[in-house]
């Protein structure tokens, strides 16, 4: 008898332990699926302003001519341009911490990771074309870069996070904040660790100048950044 119960509730055990990883294997091919669906939509706004800004640089001098005579147009020209940047770069930024949201669930699922890749890679075009509409249109915001691992967690880049997503809420569009891994073998992102000498994580590099290593506080950042 004694058996019997034991077995029947070994089986019953199985039963929920297999459901429940049916359940978590559903959640974690919708949340992929959902990010994908993301990817697709913010890669194709991403080529537009990329091409956008190509478009600026390939008719320059003839737009700076044009400009000394009708300097309105030149001037809605470059106000459209960081405007939709912009908008861009806040829907970067809340697609990030859904990613995060997600990462917490289930942060070495493979396909998951793939999408993130995917997300850094329109980040890191999204800040170049920042510094470019900056360059050439005079745009009135600053840069924010911060460098991480994604696979080495510490308490210092937890607290770090933590005071840059405060920091961006205070200053909103006139701060452009991004968060780029530097451990998930992208090769642009290697690329731009080597040029600023980016060795350890936290690191932030502020307006493509200044590089600060280690955890920094929220107040000896506005003194730079003065929001």
């Amino acid at each position: 008898m004694e058996t019997r119960i034991l077995w029947k509730t070994l089986v019953f055990t199985a039963i929920i332990f297999i459901s429940g990883v049916g359940v978590g294997i559903w959640l974690d091919s919708m949340r992929v699926a959902e990010l994908e669906d993301m990817m697709e939509k913010m890669s194709f706004q991403s080529e537009d302003l990329r091409l956008q800004t190509l478009y600026f640089e390939t008719f320059g001098q003839s737009m700076m001519y044009q400009a000394f005579q009708n300097y309105s147009n030149y001037s809605n020209f470059c106000d459209a341009a960081i405007q939709q940047n912009l908008i861009f770069g806040d829907r970067v930024y809340e697609e990030g911490l859904r990613i995060e949201r997600y990462e917490a669930a289930n942060r070495l699922l493979p396909s998951l990771i793939a999408q993130k890749k995917k997300y850094v890679i329109l980040n890191t075009q999204f800040w170049f074309n920042s510094i470019n509409l900056k360059k050439m249109c005079n745009a009135n915001y600053s840069t924010l870069i911060y460098f991480y691992s994604h696979y080495t967690q510490s308490m210092d880049q937890d607290v770090q996070s933590k005071v840059l997503l405060d920091l961006k809420k205070e200053c909103g569009s006139r701060l452009i904040l991004i968060a780029l891994p530097i451990d998930l073998d992208i090769t642009t992102i290697d690329a731009v660790k080597n040029q600023y000498n980016i060795t350890e994580t936290p690191t932030l590099l502020i307006n493509e100048e200044i590089k600060m290593e280690g955890l920094q506080k929220r107040e000896d950042l506005e003194k730079i950044l003065v929001c």
